[in-house]
Parts: structure tokens; C-alpha cells; sequence
């Protein structure tokens, strides 16, 4: 893979993950969430609309396309390469954040109004200070973990983000812990076998270098938040970066420093229907159209 080659994006499930031909330009990646507007009886007006949002995705491929091509996105339809949630990566996203919504600005879950990091416990919103300079959320999420099991408690209470081959993926979580609470990224390795979890630095909000963990050469990494031990424990965490840049490359300061971007990717996506397909010329094997819809459904299911 070229350095950011946006010819290519990485496509699949944790049972099998590859490079596939981008999307044409144009392709929506909109979200979505509830809303309700009108007017009351005295003639004013008013809008409600939920903080929290998922993505959908509507993809269209080049009329030149193969069989192949075409084929391998119905097997993925069809199950054949795993039956688990999609994750795909846009290479656009690589250098701004390309985690889900509410896990680059975990604020959004306070008040019940978007999907809790911990299942089962809402977490209470507190002001942050001095976060103007790496443009943070001005609200953080507050965990109170004392009732809450130590240890790693399942896929449910994470978001698994991919690595691509080639790439090292650059984390940064913006939060502060007291007693055993920590912020861990569990490596997933290429057997779909979860490592040791790794504890992720504190980073300060404004901090200089906002992504000083790396991981590579894995499947990924499942993120989350918890407690190495029993008893009191918390975890305040503001906002949270990922970012991808080829292995054998060093990054640039303006690609390990602020400010931080709200997310642009997604926690798992399933299919929207089959995929379509369309012949268009029979030369060179045939020539194939083809698209497909996916939904963000990770954080929810």
C-alpha cells in the first residue's frame, strides 16, 4: 500500500479482513439519529433531537469492475467470509479520528442520551478545564466504577477498531483516573485471539502529543474502560483520538498533535439488503456495477 492510497480501502469482519477497491466518490456516510420538530399552540416553534447518532452508508463502484469484485461483496453479504459486523476504514478518515462518534466524544452517553461505555451504568458529566487548545468537548464522562466488575467483561462493554496491514494505529484517550481505574486497548491478534490488555496513557488535555500509544501488526484492538482491582475506582474521560500512518513511516508533529476532531468512523456495520449487481459489457472477462448499503449497528447490538 501506497502512503495513504485512497485506491484502496480495508473491508471485512474479524474472521476475514482485506483491501477492496474504494467507492466512487460521492458516497454518503451520513448519520442518523432521532429528531421532532412543530409549532405549539401559541406559534412558537420547537426541535428536539437526540445527542446520540449512528452511521448509514451508501456505496456505488466503478461500472468497469470485475466479477471478482463484485462476487467477493455478495460473499460478505451471503456470510461466507463470517457472519460478525463489518468494519471497513476510509482512508479520508486516516488522519483526523476515525473512531465512532460516542467513543471520540464519550460525553455523549451523560444523561442517558446516547450508549454508555460501561453496560448498564450512565455516567455523570463534569466540566473540563484548560481544553481549549486541542479544541476538547467541553463536558467529559465521569465513571463511577465501584460497583463494577474488575477485569475485562466481555465484546459488549467495547469498539473493536481494525488496523489495516501495513499500518500502525496511534490512540490517544484524554481522561484521568483514580484508584485502579484505567482506559485499556485489548489487542486483537490475527488468530482472532484477544491479547493482554495494554493500559493507555493519560493524556493531558492540553497535551502537545495527543496519540502516544501504538499498536501494529495485529488485527486490531478492542477499546474500553475499567478497573485492575476490587473496590473504589473512576474514570473521567474527555474525548479519545485514532489515527493510522504507515509502519515504515514516521509521522509528522502535525500528525501527533492536536487539535482533536470529533469521530468520523463507525462500531460495526451489517448490510442493508444484498448488495447489487450489474453486467454492462462483456470484455475482459466482464465488466460489473455493482453497491451496497450498511448500517451502523455495533454500539447498539
Amino acid at each position: 500500500m501506497a502512503f495513504y492510497d485512497r485506491r484502496k480501502m480495508w473491508f471485512g469482519t474479524l474472521d476475514r479482513m482485506q483491501w477492496i477497491d474504494t467507492p466512487l466518490s460521492g458516497a454518503d456516510g451520513s448519520p442518523e439519529g432521532w429528531s421532532a420538530d412543530g409549532t405549539n399552540l401559541n406559534g412558537g416553534g420547537f426541535a428536539l433531537h437526540s445527542w446520540g447518532s449512528h452511521k448509514n452508508y451508501v456505496y456505488e463502484w466503478r461500472e468497469s469492475s470485475s466479477r471478482k469484485a463484485a462476487q467477493l461483496m455478495k460473499s460478505y453479504r451471503d456470510g461466507s467470509f463470517g457472519r460478525g459486523l463489518l468494519y471497513f476504514v476510509e482512508p479520508t478518515t486516516y488522519d483526523t479520528n476515525l473512531l465512532p462518534a460516542r467513543w471520540a466524544a464519550p460525553s455523549m452517553a451523560c444523561s442517558d442520551e446516547g450508549a454508555t461505555m460501561v453496560y448498564g451504568l450512565e455516567p455523570d458529566a463534569v466540566a473540563v478545564s484548560g481544553g481549549a487548545a486541542n479544541e476538547l468537548p467541553v463536558k467529559a464522562a465521569y465513571y463511577d466504577l465501584v460497583n463494577t466488575d474488575d477485569g475485562y467483561r466481555g465484546d459488549q462493554d467495547t469498539v473493536f477498531i481494525p488496523i489495516p496491514e501495513g499500518y500502525t494505529l496511534h490512540l490517544g484517550a484524554f481522561h484521568a483516573v483514580t484508584g485502579s481505574g484505567k482506559m485499556y486497548a485489548t489487542p486483537v491478534l490475527s488468530t482472532g485471539a484477544l491479547d493482554t490488555p495494554v493500559v493507555l496513557t493519560e493524556v493531558a488535555v492540553a497535551a502537545t502529543s495527543v496519540v502516544p500509544d501504538t499498536f501494529s501488526g495485529i488485527k486490531g484492538v478492542r477499546l474500553w474502560l475499567g478497573k485492575s482491582a476490587v473496590g473504589a475506582a473512576s474514570v473521567t474521560v474527555t474525548a479519545m483520538i485514532a489515527r493510522l500512518y504507515p509502519t515504515a513511516l514516521t509521522p509528522p508533529t502535525s500528525f501527533t498533535s492536536g487539535p482533536w476532531i470529533g469521530g468520523q468512523g463507525h462500531s460495526g456495520c451489517r448490510f442493508l439488503g444484498p448488495p447489487t449487481y450489474i453486467t454492462n459489457r462483456g470484455i475482459d472477462g466482464g465488466q460489473i456495477s455493482y453497491a451496497a448499503s450498511f448500517k451502523e449497528v455495533g454500539s447498539w447490538s
